[in-house]
């Protein structure tokens, strides 16, 4: 990826924030199966690699640097992973019914085709499919995966997603045909 390929993303994401250009930006370092390090504390500079014969710079660029043994406020900055399942089964008992002020909202489809939706940092909302009140396919899971997810696997911690503070996080891939974003909650009566 080129710096113009990460600006333009980055602009991207920043139409997407309620603050813009001044939302706040983390680095997530990935540790493959294990729980990656998320963190605010963030350089940008370049690195430079020489010519062993000549000494000469013979190519360069730029890198991010993320500082986790910087951060305050918590005694570890690895982020705990949560069951997901657990948490959205939760929500789904004691949300069922529930309008979208309270955030996610359960629903059943004329067809029996029982969901939850919840809401996005983009103001959309995520349709999670729901079998026997747990979420189906967890976004990036490797069931998920294999049934056509776009979703990173690795930035969702392979469908446990991260903790972080009180919340659950999870990466959605815009155009995931399993984890659909739709403008509002649906009406299972129309849709």
């Amino acid at each position: 990826m080129n710096i113009r390929e990460v600006i333009e993303k980055l602009q991207e994401m920043a139409g997407r924030l309620p603050d813009g250009l001044d939302s706040e930006v983390q680095v997530h370092i990935c540790n493959q199966d294990s729980p990656g390090v998320m963190t605010p504390s963030i350089e940008v500079d370049t690195m430079w690699t020489y010519n062993e014969t000549t000494g000469a710079p013979s190519g360069g660029c730029a890198i991010v640097q993320g500082h986790p043994h910087r951060d305050t406020g918590g005694s570890t900055t690895t982020p705990v992973t949560a069951e997901i399942d657990d948490l959205v089964q939760k929500w789904a008992a004691e949300l069922r019914g529930a309008d979208s002020a309270g955030g996610a909202v359960t629903m059943t489809s004329p067809e029996g085709e029982e969901y939850v939706l919840l809401p996005s940092s983009d103001g959309k909302f995520v349709k999670l499919a729901l079998l026997d009140g747990a979420v189906r396919y967890l976004p990036g899971s490797p069931q998920a995966v294999e049934a056509g997810c776009l979703c990173d696997p690795e930035r969702n911690n392979h469908g446990r997603g991260h903790w972080g503070g009180d919340a659950v996080r999870m990466i959605i891939k815009d155009g995931c045909p399993l984890h659909p974003k739709i403008e509002a909650p649906i009406d299972p009566d129309t849709e």
